[in-house]
């Protein structure tokens, strides 16, 4: 199977699982938006997500258990920005993470969670705990995130990242 045929496969389940709204013992839902990592710490040496650029896009499937828990999962390809040999600017995909996690309301539209984290590029993996703060515009769901991604693996020394995450829930 190619990845051009998972990437569709998955876009059309995801296509189903937002359409229609299950009722009953669970609600579907999801999110969609951008995360930028603003600072990373590793092995001694801090860097920052804008040099060289790096930007991701979470699409993410909710499945609600009740108004305070839920699980979530989050398919996040990360582009990034590098400088060609002849100078020149070129962006490509620089990795996709697999995301799925747990979240639970703590009020007033605040929501605590952590995340698992495969990095299938890097091979590296962990964990994310996350902040996250819902509001309303107008009847569109938006929200802010504090994400604190964690990551071991491939023979590299943990690094420690802070980044904001923003999008739209439906």
């Amino acid at each position: 199977m190619t990845l051009k045929s998972i990437f569709f496969s998955l876009s059309i389940l995801f296509t189903c699982l937002i359409t229609y709204s299950v009722t009953g013992q669970n609600t579907v839902g999801g999110h969609f938006g951008f995360v930028q990592p603003i600072v990373t710490i590793q092995d001694g040496d801090t860097t920052n997500g804008f040099d060289p650029y790096t930007i991701g896009f979470p699409t993410g499937v909710t499945i609600r258990k009740s108004e305070k828990f839920a699980f979530d999962i989050e398919f996040v390809p990360f582009i990034s920005a590098a400088t060609a040999a002849d100078g020149g600017t070129i962006s490509s995909v620089s990795e996709l993470l697999i995301h799925p996690g747990l979240l639970w309301g703590i009020g007033d539209k605040l929501t605590f969670g952590n995340r698992l984290a495969y990095e299938t590029k890097s091979g590296r993996f962990g964990i994310t705990p996350l902040l996250n703060k819902g509001f309303l515009l107008g009847k569109t769901n938006v929200f802010a995130e504090f994400v604190f991604p964690i990551r071991v693996g491939n023979d590299q020394d943990i690094s420690l990242t802070a980044a904001l995450h923003f999008g739209v829930g439906f």
